[in-house]
């Protein structure tokens, strides 16, 4: 495995609540339109909205911030349910000290990641995540998507 890139100086990392819901939204609707741009458009902003406000009850979500939210992580039991940076921050360690963050806490993560998203493939597959099953889009947009694996070594 590589070498652990450190998130840029100044970032903080904390418990998301239901006030930043519209950040975690803009958040959410720029960095899937930067990087997921062959995503179909299934929901309207209220959906997506309502959507992230139930995630940020129901999970933990960790929220990145460097003098304003730029990114920020949904984890389940055992799942990275969401990881999703400010298309202005990526490729500069933030997503990657959300992932390990989840890895501290958890023996094993899974996520699904599209196919398409070869940036993401790439990245998931730097921290040691391995390709558990592949579909040919059994998912609400219908496209090809990967579980990945991440398992913690035993000490």
């Amino acid at each position: 495995m590589t070498q652990a890139r450190v998130a840029p100086q100044g970032v903080t990392f904390r418990a998301a609540n239901a006030e930043d819901v519209d950040a975690i939204v803009d958040i959410f609707g720029r960095s899937r339109a930067v990087a997921l741009p062959f995503l179909p458009k299934l929901h309207t902003a209220e959906e997506d909205r309502a959507f992230l406000a139930g995630a940020v009850k129901e999970a933990r979500v960790t929220l990145a911030s460097l003098d304003r939210p730029i990114g920020f992580m949904a984890e389940t039991e055992g799942w990275i349910d969401h990881l999703y940076l400010h298309p202005d921050c990526r490729g500069r360690g933030i997503g990657e000290a959300l992932v390990r963050q989840a890895m501290s806490r958890q023996e094993r993560l899974q996520l699904w990641c599209f196919a398409d998203n070869h940036p993401a493939r790439r990245f998931y597959e730097r921290l040691g995540f391995a390709i558990e099953r592949q579909t040919s889009g059994d998912n609400e947009e219908g496209l090809p998507d990967i579980l990945y694996v991440w398992q913690r070594e035993p000490a």
